[in-house]
């Protein structure tokens, strides 16, 4: 026992040790894009912080051998599909250690009649996929098995996974492979293609005779026709409308009940399993999220199937307009209400009044901003989406919006404080923002703290404006005209960070 014991916490802390193991770069998105240089095009490569705005590293690849007004059709990954005035060209490579590419022409521009995504061109009446060997300097050009003419996309997903449709069949079609997989038994003419998920991995199909719950992430089909009819759903099937609240996802047919998708499925008495089930109810409101059986008040889907408590309402002063809003408090249009014990009673928010309006924070690696509210009068943070407030702000000007920071009276909320503000408020505008990764990683096992600092550069009508982070207050930057800089461009923000620590 005591050896078992012993194993077990060596597991717990070889977890533990996974676990703690963190690096920006695990959270950074690279981007890429064709620009011209002095009228040369050059491919322009961004790693960008999760913010979407800061970029932590830039730089431009010159691209020879393909004409100035190439274009970027279509990338998946490092593949990238490009288009000049003569011809299409493969660009399939690592840009790490190179400070040129040479794309490789693969077809010329009057034998494609179309593309679909990064590597398949319809040429002579037929589709055709192409690869690049880099060791070998050579092209392989590959007939697809099957995959329609005239492919539309009903859907498209992660992982270069489809649904399409042509005038003859409904296809699912994954990018690695070389052919398309017909779903049988669906007219394309009628189709309805709804997705049943937040995570778009479920999608109901139906065609108004047959109905399938499709699951993308493993291209698999479930038959739910039977199940429908013999919950007295008439054909032809037609879907008025998807909704979906945070927990669940309701169906509605327009035949006066309201379906509740149950993705673990349902076990009737009869021995089957429904995952659609109707429920003679209607919606609360036009919000679509809860759902009125009787006069009692539902969000849940489950609780609604099998006559479970409904919400308990008693402390909100207008049920009839009850919504969800995007701070995951409720409201009825005259005060904020939350779900304390996630046991469906509404209590009063009693911190919020009816003129609160929730703002977005900054998602920064270390350095963001949480989401907030604001009322015209101060700005309010919750403490973890509870009952309790965390902290206020008061002002007394309208709030500005400057995307990673804002900016009211002559302060600056930026990287979640408050600092003087000494530009301009009502012409102030982010020029763009730059990150100094100073440890990148934390050694594995959390040894090292990950240091990320931000650069922020912004401007009025006057000046332009630099902040560091830590900094105690902007720096102005006198010597660089405000008209003079482009927004995000990489290379100016790079010579501003060095003016500002001059």
């Amino acid at each position: 026992m005591k050896k078992v014991i012993a194993i077990m916490l060596f597991l717990l802390f070889v977890q533990a040790a996974l676990r703690a193991s963190e690096c920006y770069h695990y959270h950074t998105k690279t981007t890429y894009k064709i620009v011209h240089v002095k009228g040369s095009p050059f491919l322009e490569i961004t790693v960008m912080d999760p913010n979407g705005i800061s970029m932590e590293h830039q730089r431009c690849i010159s691209m020879l051998q393909v004409g100035n007004d190439v274009k970027m059709i279509n990338r998946n990954g490092d593949n990238m599909l490009l288009m000049d005035d003569d011809a299409y060209y493969l660009l399939a490579s690592e840009f790490s250690d190179v400070n040129q590419v040479t794309p490789v022409k693969i077809a010329d521009r009057k034998d494609v009649q179309a593309t679909f995504d990064a590597d398949l061109l319809y040429m002579h009446g037929k589709w055709f996929s192409f690869s690049f060997d880099p060791y070998a300097k050579k092209i392989t050009k590959t007939a697809t098995k099957l995959f329609p003419d005239k492919p539309i996309v009903l859907a498209q997903f992660q992982n270069r996974r489809y649904l399409l449709k042509d005038d003859k069949h409904i296809y699912c079609y994954e990018g690695t492979q070389l052919t398309a997989e017909i779903i049988e038994g669906l007219n394309p003419a009628t189709i309805q293609c709804l997705k049943l998920e937040n995570n778009e991995d479920k999608y109901l199909l139906t065609d108004g005779n047959t109905a399938y719950i499709y699951d993308v992430s493993i291209f698999e089909q479930m038959d739910v026709t039977e199940s429908l009819l013999s919950l007295d759903l008439k054909r032809p099937f037609t879907v008025k409308e998807v909704a979906r609240n945070w927990l669940n996802s309701f169906v509605d047919f327009n035949d006066g009940n309201i379906w509740c998708y149950i993705s673990a499925g349902l076990d009737l008495q009869d021995g089957t399993t429904a995952y659609l089930y109707p429920v003679k109810a209607r919606w609360l409101n036009e919000q679509h999220e809860f759902i009125n059986k009787e006069g009692k008040i539902y969000y849940n889907g489950w609780d609604l199937i099998n006559d479970q408590p409904p919400m308990n309402l008693k402390a909100v002063a207008q049920p009839r307009l009850l919504e969800i809003t995007a701070s995951g408090f409720y409201f009825d249009g005259t005060a904020f209400y939350k779900d304390q014990d996630g046991e469906g009673t509404l209590e009063p928010v009693t911190w919020l009044n009816k003129d609160s309006k929730f703002v977005n924070g900054v998602y920064s690696y270390q350095k963001g901003i949480p989401n907030f509210f604001d009322d015209g009068r101060q700005l309010v943070f919750d403490d973890n989406n509870t009952l309790a407030k965390k902290r206020t702000i008061a002002h007394q000007s309208v709030l500005k919006d400057l995307k990673l920071a804002y900016a009211y009276d002559d302060k600056l909320l930026i990287e979640n404080k408050e600092i003087p503000n000494s530009a301009d408020r009502e012409s102030m505008e982010l020029l763009g923002s730059t990150v100094d990764v100073i440890e990148g990683c934390d050694g594995g096992r959390g040894q090292i703290p990950v240091v990320i600092e931000y650069n922020y550069f912004f401007r009025d009508k006057n000046h332009i404006y630099g902040y560091h982070s830590g900094d105690q207050a902007l720096t102005l930057i006198k010597t660089v005209v405000p008209h003079t800089i482009e927004k995000d461009n990489y290379e100016q923000l790079r010579e501003l960070k060095k003016k500002m620590l001059d």
